[in-house]
C-alpha cells in the first residue's frame, strides 16, 4: 500500500511544483554617501509573502537587476564589508512593472543595520506604457457581472465597456482600450499568450480565470514597450495566485433566482432564471520559504429566459383582410396594392383594406405549405392552406405574374 501512496504522489509532483514565473523587476544603483557607485555590494530582494529570495551583486556602476519576480510586498537587503547593512521595505510590486530604487549605503560596521520603512513614493521611471492595475483588493471588493474578473477593464481610463459579458456562454466582456477596435486586444497570463487567433467575431480573450485564482491584472492603453505587439486595440496583462507561508482558503456562492426578481409589468407570471456560480480556493506553503501550491475550482449552472411581447395576426389578417389594421390613436393603416405604382404618389390601396386571395404568389404559397405555415382559407390553383400555430410570409404578386413589393411580412400565428 505505501509504494501505491508513493507512486501516486511521484506521479503528481511534476504538476503540483511548477514555479510560477512572473514579468516584474526591481532595479537600482547602489551609492554611499557622497553619491559614488559601490560594486560588489550584495543584493538580496525577499518575497515577504512566501520568504522566497533572490539574491545578486551590483555592477563597476554599482547598478543590479532581479528580474522574473511575481507581484507582492518585497524587501531589499544590502550589505557589503566596511558599510551598514541596509533593509528597505516594503516595496509593492505589481503586475508587468520594472521598478527602480536607489540605495545609498552609510560608512560603519556590517553588523549594524539600518532599516527604512517610510520613503518617498517609488515612480516606475522603466517604462513610458499607459496603464492601469486592477489589484487584488479590487477584485475581491467589487461587483462583478457573472464573476468575470476582466469586466473591471472598464475601471482603466479610456476603456469603454460595450458588452460585461454577463448571461453569456462564453463570460467574457466585450471592450474597446482608446478608441481601438472591440475584439482586438492582447492577453498574456503569466506571460504566456492566451488570445483568439480566429478572428474578431469571437472575444480575444481565451481563458475565463475564475476570480479566486487571479491575483491582478493591468490594462496597457499606450505607448506599448517593445516586448508587446500582436494588437493595436490595448494589452491586457494577468497574473495568478500564489501558495504563501499561511494557509488560505475560501468557499464561495453567487446567485440569482427568480424568486427575488419583480415579475415584467407585461408578463402574466416571472420568467424562470437560475443562475449558481460556486466553488472554492486553498493554498499554502509545501515547503516552507521554498515550495507553494494554490488550487481553485469553479462551476456555473445557468437557466436563461427572456420575456417576450408579440403581435400575432387575426383569423382575418390571415385571410388577407387587413380592415382591423389601426394605429395607436386609431387610424386605418392602408395595405397598397404593389401593381398600381412605385411610388407612394401612385400606388392604390386594396379595397376595403383586403388583400385578395388570389394575389397570393403561387411559388411563395407552396413554400408556405412545404413549412406547414400558410395563411387560413386561401384559395391558389385549387389548393385550400391552412395554417397552425407558427410563422409564415406573405408576399403579393403584381401585373403578369411578376412579384410584388408591397407586403413582405412575418406573422407569429397563435
Amino acid at each position: 500500500m505505501k509504494n501505491v501512496i508513493a507512486f501516486i504522489f511521484l506521479a503528481l509532483t511534476p504538476a503540483v511544483i511548477l514555479a510560477q514565473s512572473g514579468t516584474s523587476s526591481l532595479s537600482g544603483n547602489v551609492k554611499d554617501a557622497s553619491g559614488a557607485a559601490i560594486p560588489s555590494a550584495k543584493v538580496k530582494v525577499v518575497n515577504q509573502s512566501t520568504g522566497v529570495a533572490s539574491e545578486t551583486l551590483s555592477n563597476d556602476s554599482g547598478i543590479f537587476r532581479v528580474g522574473s519576480l511575481v507581484p507582492g510586498s518585497y524587501q531589499v537587503e544590502v550589505e557589503l564589508e566596511g558599510f551598514e547593512r541596509l533593509v528597505r521595505s516594503p516595496l509593492v510590486l505589481q503586475v508587468d512593472q520594472a521598478l527602480t530604487v536607489d540605495l545609498a549605503l552609510s560608512v560603519g560596521k556590517q553588523s549594524e543595520t539600518v532599516t527604512v520603512s517610510d520613503a518617498a513614493p517609488l515612480t516606475e521611471s522603466q517604462s513610458s506604457n499607459v496603464s492601469q492595475v486592477v489589484n487584488r483588493q479590487m477584485l475581491a471588493g467589487l461587483p462583478l457581472p457573472n464573476r468575470a474578473a476582466s469586466s473591471l477593464a472598464a475601471l482603466s481610463p479610456g476603456v469603454v465597456m460595450i458588452d460585461t459579458g454577463a448571461g453569456t456562454a462564453e463570460n467574457y466582456p466585450i471592450f474597446s482600450v482608446a478608441g481601438g477596435r472591440a475584439r482586438n486586444q492582447n492577453f498574456t497570463l503569466d506571460g504566456g499568450n492566451v488570445s483568439n487567433a480566429v478572428g474578431l467575431t469571437r472575444p480575444q480573450q481565451l481563458t475565463s480565470l475564475p476570480v479566486d485564482a487571479m491575483q491582478e491584472f493591468k490594462v496597457i492603453s499606450n505607448n506599448y514597450a517593445a516586448e508587446y505587439g500582436h494588437s493595436t486595440g490595448g494589452i491586457v496583462t494577468m497574473v495568478t495566485r500564489s501558495g504563501t507561508n499561511q494557509y488560505h482558503g475560501s468557499l464561495f456562492e453567487s446567485l440569482q433566482n427568480d424568486a427575488f426578481n419583480a415579475r415584467n409589468y407585461f408578463s402574466a407570471a416571472k420568467s424562470p432564471v437560475r443562475l449558481n456560480q460556486y466553488g472554492g480556493s486553498f493554498g499554502g506553503p509545501i515547503q516552507k520559504d521554498k515550495t507553494f501550491f494554490f488550487v481553485t475550482w469553479e462551476q456555473t449552472r445557468q437557466l436563461t429566459s427572456f420575456d417576450t411581447t408579440s403581435t400575432v395576426p387575426t383569423l382575418l389578417n390571415r385571410q388577407g383582410d387587413f380592415s382591423d389594421l389601426r394605429s395607436a390613436s386609431g387610424n386605418l393603416i392602408p395595405i397598397y396594392d404593389p401593381s398600381t405604382g412605385s411610388t407612394a404618389a401612385t400606388r392604390q390601396a386594396f379595397t376595403g383594406n383586403v388583400i385578395p386571395g388570389q394575389r397570393f404568389d403561387p411559388v411563395s404559397a407552396a413554400a408556405l405549405i412545404t413549412n406547414g405555415l400558410a395563411p387560413q382559407n386561401v384559395k391558389e390553383s385549387g389548393i385550400y392552406l391552412s395554417v397552425p400555430p407558427g410563422q409564415f410570409t406573405a408576399i403579393l404578386a403584381g401585373k403578369n405574374g411578376g412579384i410584388g413589393i408591397g407586403v413582405i411580412a412575418v406573422y407569429n400565428v397563435k
